[in-house]
């Protein structure tokens, strides 16, 4: 059931933000209560995108005129990023975002799948910032672009409104049929194996277990090479690395794959500045999405710096299933300690 929650003031920065980015033309919150508005149930999204918890962690999804508005929390350790928020997890919340906004203005009803093949971003604070504990404003505005493409325009916000991370993502809309038709190499049966009945007991430790979300922690990746200026890793996907991407077609969501370069992009600046401390803020961040990673298989993550111009550090990065490119990854850090 659809239900209002109360507008927040939108702060001076972010009226500043707005007026300095023509496609925000909407305030980054509810302005007053005279304003239509309506609060989407996670359930009520669901069945429109595809994706649901632990993947999706949106909170008080709200419709707006010509708009959609998110709290979203953060759920991981930005590590070497001296940012509020992770560049990888910002991303992972944005799209999703952009997504719920794409769903709304589909032209027809049902189930799409929405599927990230580029992003283009900037990040709006130079100055090193630690991780916050506050849920942050996400904003999305979204336009069909073609029959089954549409394109997401994204704003991230601290919880005063002070602006982080444009984010623009396209996406390939493929309804569920086409969906089954070019993904069934993916389809796994989660349920091969019974689930356990109703009273069997669990220790806390086990429940905690049984409800853990990959989505708070880095990727394990494995078979660490630095070769000619060159960092490479390996990472075997699991069903459990996709929950909630998608329903009996666990792949690996593109925002994670994201993810997994920039920790290749930090972790090489480290190696190269010979300073296991150091840390970055991301500048700008540009991706492509070229095809998807399935539980079984093996991504192999690349990371090579392409430029150093002062504090900044530019990195090409790449994920890919044996010659199979996943998706390329553009992105500039400054080295802020």
């Amino acid at each position: 059931m659809l239900q209002a929650i109360a507008p927040a003031p939108m702060s001076s920065s972010a009226s500043s933000a707005t007026s300095a980015m023509p496609w925000v033309n909407q305030p980054l919150m509810p302005l007053s209560e005279a304003a239509p508005y309506t609060v989407l149930s996670a359930q009520e999204l669901y069945p429109r995108i595809c994706v649901r918890d632990p993947y999706f962690a949106l909170k008080d999804v709200t419709v707006l005129p010509g708009e959609v508005v998110a709290r979203v929390p953060v759920q991981m350790d930005p590590d070497a990023q001296a940012m509020p928020i992770g560049l990888g997890e910002a991303g992972r919340h944005l799209a999703i975002l952009g997504s719920c906004a794409s769903a709304l203005v589909a032209p027809k009803d049902g189930q799409h799948f929405y599927l990230a093949s580029a992003a283009r971003g900037q990040w709006l604070q130079p100055s090193a910032q630690e991780r916050t504990t506050d849920l942050l404003w996400a904003l999305a505005q979204a336009e069909y672009t073609g029959k089954r493409t549409c394109t997401a325009r994204t704003l991230l916000s601290l919880s005063d409104g002070t602006p982080l991370f444009r984010l623009e993502v396209d996406y390939n809309v493929l309804s569920a049929a086409a969906f089954t038709r070019l993904f069934g190499q993916a389809k796994l049966e989660m349920r091969a194996a019974p689930r356990p009945a109703d009273n069997v007991q669990r220790t806390p430790e086990e429940w905690a277990k049984l409800r853990q979300n990959p989505y708070s922690k880095p990727l394990e990746l494995t078979d660490w090479q630095l070769e000619g200026g060159t960092l490479r890793a390996s990472l075997g996907v699991t069903p459990e690395l996709c929950k909630g991407h998608f329903a009996m077609h666990p792949v690996m969501p593109v925002a994670v794959v994201a993810g997994g370069m920039t920790r290749m992009a930090t972790t090489l600046g480290r190696s190269l500045e010979q300073c296991d401390t150091a840390r970055f803020v991301a500048k700008d961040v540009k991706l492509s999405a070229d095809s998807l990673a399935y539980a079984g298989q093996t991504v192999v993550f690349g990371a090579h710096r392409k430029q150093v111009r002062g504090a900044d550090h530019t990195f090409a990065c790449t994920a890919s299933v044996g010659e199979r490119v996943v998706a390329q990854l553009d992105v500039t850090f400054t080295r802020v300690d």
